[in-house]
């Protein structure tokens, strides 16, 4: 599929969105791995999940910077 640069457009900033609210997601879980009252397989859990999410979204950042700057979604996966 070819995208027009409008269609371009709106992917990256669903993706801006969707990597906000993935960072979102992250402090949460951030906040329930230091939360000492959890048990500690649950912190765990909940910084590895944080993490995760975080490069999630340095992901989506990236390929929304890409797009904005002339790159093919196509070429990146979407």
């Amino acid at each position: 599929m070819r995208f027009t640069r409008s269609q371009a457009t709106d992917l990256a900033t669903s993706l801006d969105k969707a990597a906000d609210d993935k960072t979102k997601a992250a402090r949460s879980g951030d906040a329930h791995a230091a939360n000492t009252t959890n048990s500690d397989l649950s912190r765990q859990q909940a910084g590895a999940a944080a993490s995760i999410l975080r490069g999630q979204a340095d992901d989506m950042r990236a390929d929304a910077a890409a797009i904005r700057d002339g790159a093919d979604p196509t070429g990146l996966g979407y």
